[in-house]
């Protein structure tokens, strides 16, 4: 069975890669939860010393409330906004050009074949697809950490997003068990 699709790139098909690309990058969330942690220690340290301050205490100091307090919010802000910045500005660099660019898909067993607007295609194995993930609006299938196609689900001429899904969990559960077996 040959699965067709037609999408057009938006920079919502941008955003919506990057989100699913750091659904499961370990190392991603890792530093994101060590930066917002650490902030909120240092949130923790300051409030401390305020209340030390309001209550009088002699070993309350100004200068500590001061420099736990910036360095909780640049810890936080790293941790829930400069590595979001970051990953944003990475992905615009991949895929800017890309956006109002209409692709075409013809998705079978064997390989996924993508041309543009001016006919120019390229020809992906199932094998060099490492991961898919998917949000209400598109299928994302990942051919690197960040190097992504994205699949319309409202886009199918032949086919359906199901049949999509059903192809990729097959193909790469099958790829797996043969790496499995093969240890």
């Amino acid at each position: 069975m040959t699965i067709k699709n037609e999408t057009a790139f938006t920079k919502e098909c941008m955003e919506g890669a990057m989100r699913a690309s750091n659904f499961d990058n370990s190392r991603y969330k890792t530093f994101k939860l060590i930066y917002n942690m650490f902030g909120l220690i240092f949130g923790m340290m300051m409030i401390r010393e305020l209340v030390l301050k309001m209550t009088g205490n002699e070993q309350a100091d100004t200068f500590m409330i001061v420099l736990f307090g910036l360095v909780a919010v640049v810890f936080l802000y790293i941790g829930m906004v400069g590595m979001d910045k970051s990953n944003k500005k990475k992905f615009y660099n991949i895929y800017g050009k890309m956006v109002g660019i209409k692709f075409s898909y013809e998705i079978d067993a064997e390989n996924i074949i993508i041309t543009d607007e001016e006919n120019d295609s390229d020809t992906f194995s199932w094998n060099d697809i490492v991961k898919w993930n998917q949000d209400p609006d598109n299928i994302y299938l990942f051919v690197g950490d960040d190097n992504c196609l994205v699949v319309g689900k409202k886009g199918f001429t032949q086919g359906s997003a199901d049949d999509l899904r059903q192809l990729a969990d097959a193909v790469i559960g099958m790829r797996n068990e043969t790496e499995n077996s093969q240890q």
